[in-house]
């Protein structure tokens, strides 16, 4: 090409150097082209992405940023008043904002700017200020700097978490179920192997199939949904109230030393039952009944405790009903 260029400079050019020249000149449009195309594609791919995405080149300087990133993660336009900032920047702008959370801000800025410089791939979520949980996933690129993606994951997460919680809930009173009561219960025992006592608590609600079969069953599910939160109100933080199914319910009492500390949650289950229910515009006397269990004195399996807990619960229906029996036998006086 420079022999060329100097043939044509000085007039000595024939018409096969002409020829060459335009050749030349084609194949660097046609690259030129390709490159544009190329160019083109790659900002489709970038705005069309479906999540924020950054780049940051060897000297940790912010060199792209969609818009997708811009909304997502509420970058003000006086951000890049002075153009693209640095990554430092970027983090001690989040940090000022809150975006990190409660913390000295230079040690947040500096405990990232390690991690950075470990050029490491790494993927994480952060929970903004807002709510909005994002997946975060970096990547180090060849000769230095990074490319970063942003991810709105906030509605996958709450139905994983919906349906996770729907699987260990009953759907009417919002209850544990039998299968996270028993989980429950199989860790208290573990617990209580080594010190202490769990007391599981069978209940069931005196006669509720007549009051559902002469109500309805409207009324007979607004009554189950009153017992769940009487049930709640009786214990404290650490106990478990489950539904087990229909008006069969259980408490899963830990950190007690001696039966007659569940004998005190019991009364207290019976006094919280002493007064009339409303149930659709109508008042609705419900008793109920307890059988108690103790692990790992009458049992260190879950189905022995469970079925143990039962017995003293029909023992408890058998003599009238509302009131409470251990499964030893021992009956308790109904009035309170």
């Amino acid at each position: 090409m420079e022999n060329l260029a100097a043939a044509i400079a000085d007039g000595s050019h024939t018409t096969g150097d002409l020829a060459s020249l335009a050749g030349a000149i084609r194949q660097i449009g046609a690259h030129v082209e390709s490159l544009r195309e190329r160019t083109r594609l790659l900002e489709a791919v970038i705005e069309n992405f479906p999540g924020g995405i950054s780049l940051f080149d060897s000297s940790l300087q912010m060199v792209l940023c969609n818009e997708q990133q811009k909304i997502l993660l509420d970058y003000p336009e006086e951000l890049f008043a002075q153009g693209f900032p640095t990554l430092e920047g970027l983090f001690r702008f989040n940090a000022l904002r809150g975006e990190y959370g409660p913390g000295d801000l230079d040690e947040q800025i500096a405990r990232r700017m390690r991690l950075v410089r470990e050029r490491k791939a790494h993927v994480y979520e952060r929970t903004r200020p807002n709510g909005t949980i994002v997946e975060v996933r970096g990547v180090p690129l060849d000769g230095g700097g990074f490319v970063t993606t942003y991810l709105d994951v906030t509605e996958q997460r709450r139905t994983q978490a919906l349906i996770a919680h729907m699987a260990h809930h009953d759907t009417l009173t919002d209850l544990p179920n039998r299968a996270l009561c028993a989980d429950r219960l199989q860790t208290a025992i573990a617990l209580a192997k080594r010190s202490g006592l769990v007391a599981l608590h069978c209940l069931n609600i005196d006669k509720f199939k007549p009051i559902n079969d002469t109500l309805g069953h409207d009324a007979g599910d607004a009554l189950l949904i009153a017992t769940a939160e009487r049930l709640r109100k009786a214990v404290r933080e650490n106990d478990t109230v489950a539904r087990l199914s229909g008006d069969e319910f259980a408490i899963v009492q830990t950190g007690i030393r001696e039966p007659a500390d569940a004998s005190v949650l019991a009364r207290r289950v019976l006094s919280v039952f002493s007064s009339p229910f409303e149930i659709l515009g109508t008042a609705v006397i419900a008793r109920i009944s307890t059988g108690i269990a103790f692990a790992p004195k009458d049992g260190v399996t879950t189905d022995e405790v469970l079925r143990k807990a039962d017995a003293a619960l029909y023992h408890s229906k058998s003599r009238g009903g509302g009131r409470f029996s251990f499964f030893s036998g021992q009956e308790s006086d109904p009035r309170l």
